[in-house]
């Protein structure tokens, strides 16, 4: 007599968004299909769509999730060594996710995704006393600097020596922004 199969974990938004993410670590962005989704979770393609309305909201949901794995600092550390960190661990996140990191920039609805971790970053740098206007403004040179210079990443062959070279002059350009928002925020007060 043939054992009866095992009982399948039900599907959710979490099992889809995890399927999603092996993949297009293991294939790219270009790699994720619905049809190959689906093979991953042993469903029926369609049934994720009970969960997902479409590719690009699963895209902001995969960026929502890849992004969240920045590993914020204590909100006990100085605003400028919290954003100095988060934005080492976030450089390290986008040269990790290239892939994922480039479509959400092309692509509102995706990038949308990761927009809840910059919420963190103007609000440490609101900390450091810098106007309320030119938090996010400075939030976001500070995002498109990680951005520019992880991306960067993609075109090496991948030898670590020059990954953490590119990485190391990002910290010296890291500081130098750092150092002139916390001069502008003593200034303003």
């Amino acid at each position: 007599m043939t054992p009866p199969p095992a009982p399948r974990e039900p599907l959710d938004v979490d099992r889809i968004v995890d399927a999603a993410c092996t993949i297009i670590e293991r294939d790219g962005v270009a790699g994720l299909s619905m049809r190959k989704l689906g093979r991953e979770l042993a469903v029926d393609p369609m049934a994720i769509y009970h969960h997902v309305p479409n590719k690009t909201a699963l895209l902001a949901l995969a960026t929502a999730r890849t992004v969240a794995n920045v590993d914020v600092p204590d909100t006990a550390t100085e605003w400028d060594e919290w954003v100095r960190l988060w934005a080492l661990r976030y450089w390290d996140i986008a040269a990790d996710n290239r892939d994922l990191i480039l479509v959400g920039l092309s692509d509102r609805e995706v990038g949308a995704g990761g927009l809840a971790s910059a919420t963190e970053l103007i609000e440490a740098i609101a900390r450091g006393g810098v106007p309320d206007e030119l938090c996010e403004p400075y939030a976001f040179v500070i995002v498109d600097a990680v951005h520019g210079s992880s991306l960067a990443v993609a075109a090496l062959d991948e030898r670590s020596a020059d990954r953490a070279h590119l990485r190391r002059l990002f910290e010296i350009g890291l500081d130098a922004i750092v150092a002139g928002i916390a001069t502008r925020a003593a200034s303003a007060r």
